[in-house]
């Protein structure tokens, strides 16, 4: 239910209150001194950082670097130096695709079994053009590495090895096109139709169609994670002791992710999808269509990009996130700005550091922020504490915790995220656009009800059930997922569940319901049973719904 923007860690968030700009429509005389502050608290010689590049009609109005490229050499980021973007770079993938459609070469609503006939039939067809908008109900190939033992940054990933893992999973997630749910396998299995249907692999396309003819010398996909880069910045994230560690996206996997470019470079391709020298008109508008869905309702995301507002300017936009990099590309056309971030530190936040840089360039007044807002005991929310705890999503087994954290509500979504009442049983999540409603009855909490892009998920109370060892032996076993090509080993341990996944070791199991589990990091199973015998499980995490494992005799 987690939208892809969702990144943790907010650094340079606070700083807005230090940020004063003019009445809406004026941009201030000292912008750059401005912008400057935001960046503040990622200006270090010690420490990595963003770059930053923001153009209006096209010209640069500032370009910047703030803290260290490598903390090895002592080499600082500025404006040329390469990135990895993330999630960015699947509107390039996108572009490939519709320009191949102009063509005539392929039909975005073609079932891409025409092109890959690896992938199942799954009964109903799965169209090029689903995948796009992320509505094929194809699983996240990430969380399925996950899931099997093998988490990103930990192994090696080859692009044959993550299009086997996609072509493995016989279900889908739902219906396709029934719903909006973000998946990586998508944009992987659209580079591919571009190879089958180009005859040249997905970089090399791009390279000739795009990059050269538009100038972007410095962009290129990270198909061979062994090739020199010069100029590349090292991604970082916290360690777990304290300080950074080097967080590289070693990997030969693209298309979903995998760009290596700066900002200049993603501001000229900004100033194509605005007045389009390379792929026209119809290509530029094919790009920010909406998808709909089965039910007839529109969603933001288009083809690549997503299609929103930013305080009641409309926002053309993309955020992304792999190993240690963030970044974030926008555009806010009725103003002719455009802007680029790219960060090198995990716990960096472009999306709120963007909106920022934003405000100072729209004219517009900055908003608090979750640091500077009201604490709870400053708004009208009633008793807070009966709304503290576990709550389950009986759907999905999804397990979300309501907590508090320097006076404040704060959901726990494998990171945290504070919460800003709106009335006394509703508050709002601005970081990831959701929305919670409590339902009270007497002086506790019966419902929670999550609305996140207009879709409603509903949680109940997590009630602590207390396990014995004689009931905990019926699911004692060893369980086998032909799909993820694992088998996760399932012990007790007096009161409480321990699962294995490999070699790896094995954690612990917190019973959510009677057949109900949950293990740190969010994946929840749900036992399932023939005849009373528990024969199997379902495996639900995130982007990933009702994976089955089957119960291996003993």
């Amino acid at each position: 239910m987690i939208r892809h923007q969702i990144r943790s860690g907010f650094v340079g968030a606070a700083l807005v209150a230090l940020v004063t700009a003019p009445a809406h429509g004026q941009a201030p005389s000292d912008t750059s001194v401005l912008v400057d502050r935001v960046f503040g608290g990622l200006n270090r010689a010690d420490a990595p950082g963003c770059t930053l590049g923001v153009d209006r009609d096209a010209a640069p109005l500032i370009r910047r670097g703030y803290g260290m490229a490598s903390l090895e050499s002592r080499t600082p980021l500025t404006e040329s130096t390469v990135l990895e973007s993330g999630s960015v770079a699947k509107q390039f993938t996108a572009a490939a695709i519709v320009h191949l459609a102009l063509q005539g070469k392929l039909d975005l609503d073609d079932p891409v079994r025409k092109y890959l006939p690896e992938l199942p039939d799954y009964g109903s067809p799965v169209t090029i053009r689903m995948l796009l908008h992320h509505t094929s109900g194809v699983r996240d190939m990430w969380t399925l590495f996950a899931l099997a033992g093998n988490e990103p940054g930990t192994s090696l990933f080859t692009m044959p090895q993550a299009l086997r893992m996609v072509y493995r999973q016989r279900q889908l997630n739902f219906a396709p096109n029934d719903r909006y749910l973000y998946s990586n396998s998508g944009f992987l299995l659209l580079s591919e139709i571009v190879k089958r249907v180009s005859g040249i692999p997905l970089s090399q396309f791009s390279r000739e169609v795009f990059f050269r003819p538009l100038g972007m010398d410095h962009t290129q996909w990270r198909d061979d994670w062994n090739r020199v880069v010069p100029g590349r910045a090292t991604a970082y994230s916290p360690a777990a002791e304290g300080g950074l560690r080097v967080d590289m996206p070693f990997m030969s996997v693209y298309g979903a992710g995998g760009l290596l470019t700066t900002v200049g470079d993603l501001l000229k391709w900004n100033a194509n999808l605005e007045q389009p020298k390379v792929g026209g008109a119809a290509w530029a508008d094919t790009m920010q269509r909406r998808g709909r869905l089965n039910s007839g309702r529109t969603i933001d995301y288009g083809l690549g990009l997503i299609v929103t507002s930013y305080r009641g300017e409309r926002e053309i936009s993309h955020s992304g996130a792999t190993g240690g990099y963030r970044t974030y590309l926008a555009r806010w056309p009725d103003r002719r700005l455009s802007l680029a971030i790219l960060c090198n530190v995990a716990n960096a936040n472009p999306i709120a550091l963007g909106h920022q840089v934003a405000d100072i360039y729209l004219g517009l007044k900055p908003i608090a922020s979750a640091a500077t807002s009201p604490s709870l005991a400053n708004v009208e929310t009633g008793p807070v504490a009966p709304l503290l705890g576990r709550y389950r999503a009986s759907a999905t087994e999804e397990v979300l915790t309501i907590g508090e954290k320097d006076g404040r509500l704060v959901v726990d979504l494998g990171a945290p995220f504070a919460l800003t009442a709106v009335t006394r049983d509703h508050f709002r999540a601005t970081d990831i656009n959701a929305d919670l409603v409590f339902l009270r009855t007497g002086d506790r909490v019966s419902r929670l009800t999550v609305v996140v892009d207009g879709d409603s998920t509903a949680y109940d109370p997590v009630a602590v059930l207390p396990s014995r060892p004689e009931e905990l032996a019926g699911f004692v076993a060893d369980y086998r997922s032909d799909e993820l090509d694992v088998t996760y080993r399932v012990r007790s341990a007096s009161t409480d569940l321990m699962v294995q996944i490999g070699e790896h070791e094995p954690v612990t199991a917190t019973r959510t319901g009677p057949d109900s589990f949950v293990v740190p990091g969010g994946a929840a199973v749900r036992f399932t049973r023939t005849k009373g015998r528990i024969d199997g499980f379902l495996l639900f995490a995130g982007r990933v719904k009702n994976l089955r494992f089957a119960r291996q005799s003993r």
